[in-house]
């Protein structure tokens, strides 16, 4: 399927967004290294060192609702409903919670997009409450390497709860492994690489759709498009102001592009700005959390990278600077939610965690 072709699906999910207001966030506790957790607010924008990047059918138990090698689209999430608010972003609408036929039709229908790799397979059945994605991992846009080797295929199981409960105390995302996945079945990573340090302080290291390859795998650290580069979404559906489904964090919470409209017309656009700010950059390259201090309401999301929009519904959206997709989990995680790929994968993150593979993890 051609990158242009595949490029127009994910419309079929964005027409049923839902416009919300710049509502701000619930209050965060915190458990993360680097901050202390303080009631988060959407205001101005904060400044911090990082890449210009821009930065998921049927009841009952296991139904498939996406596999490989077609070439239609992730379903239309058909529960959504539109609120706005005056002057405010246009935002997204996930599925209702607890819909997992919803839910699991979000994720693509993938198919290959790169010859010299296995072809991508992801499938999302419904098994009560629970969508249960299994990945191997393989993008569907074309791969451009910016590490040594190329993605072999994995055996990833993901278990996201589609009535996400709010913790009491945020949680630490994994320092090395998912934090979640991309409606392509591709595996999102926080921001840090195994030396401990930021993922941009390797120079190079990601494409220009904020992944790479690595020992475990192929995965996202950030969300990034480019003019004419295949990316996850295209860059002119990235910069068009409604916020785009990128995948869902562990929580059962989704993730959406940063990019919102500045006004109910959508006359401009703007990117929504993490809260984190870049407080000792001499650290950047070794241990990016202890570099970089939550400061609440200096940006627009709380200390998670993520907020509660007018709709009611909690969001975490990609951000141009650290923490780029989530700073912490803002809902309980099961145990089995993600996998675990070894090597400090799958381990506490955010404040620590556990050292893991070479660069390019």
């Amino acid at each position: 399927m051609s990158p242009f072709k595949r490029s127009l699906l994910p419309l079929a999910l964005t027409v049923s967004l839902i416009a919300v207001g710049c509502g701000g966030s619930t209050n965060q506790s915190s458990t993360t290294r680097s901050s202390t957790a303080v009631d988060a607010s959407t205001t101005a924008g904060a400044t911090t060192a990082g890449a210009t990047t821009t930065g998921a059918t049927t009841t009952g138990a296991t139904t498939t609702a996406a596999t490989e090698s077609s070439d239609t689209g992730a379903s239309t999430t058909s529960e959504a409903s539109a609120t706005t608010a005056a002057g405010g972003d246009e935002g997204a609408a996930a599925p209702t919670a607890g819909d997992c036929d919803a839910t699991a039709a979000t994720f693509r229908k993938v198919s290959s997009a790169n010859d010299n790799l296995d072809a991508p397979e992801l499938a999302a059945t419904c098994d009560g409450d629970t969508v249960v994605v299994t990945s191997n991992a393989i993008p569907d846009f074309t791969y451009v390497a910016s590490s040594p080797g190329d993605p072999a295929a994995q055996d990833l199981t993901f278990k996201l709860p589609t009535m996400p409960t709010a913790a009491s105390e945020s949680g630490d995302i994994p320092m090395l492994g998912p934090l979640g996945v991309a409606v392509d079945g591709v595996p999102i990573y926080g921001p840090t690489e195994a030396t401990g340090g930021d993922v941009l302080s390797l120079e190079g290291a990601l494409s220009d759709c904020g992944s790479h390859n690595g020992p475990t795998g192929f995965h996202f650290h950030l969300f990034g498009s480019a003019d004419g580069v295949d990316c996850l979404y295209s860059a002119e559906e990235v910069t068009s102001g409604v916020p785009l489904l990128v995948g869902w964090a562990a929580d059962g919470y989704p993730i959406m592009s940063g990019t919102v409209c500045a006004d109910d017309a959508c006359t401009s656009t703007k990117q929504l700005t993490s809260s984190w700010e870049l407080s000792d950059d001499s650290l950047f390259a070794t241990d990016t959390w202890d570099a970089h201090t939550y400061v609440e309401g200096s940006g627009d999301l709380d200390r998670c990278n993520g907020r509660t929009d007018t709709d009611g519904q909690y969001r975490y959206y990609t951000t141009e600077t650290f923490p780029y997709i989530a700073g912490c989990f803002h809902g309980e995680v099961a145990n089995d939610a993600i996998p675990s790929l070894g090597g400090g994968a799958g381990g506490a993150g955010g404040p620590g965690g556990n050292a893991g593979p070479p660069p390019g993890q």
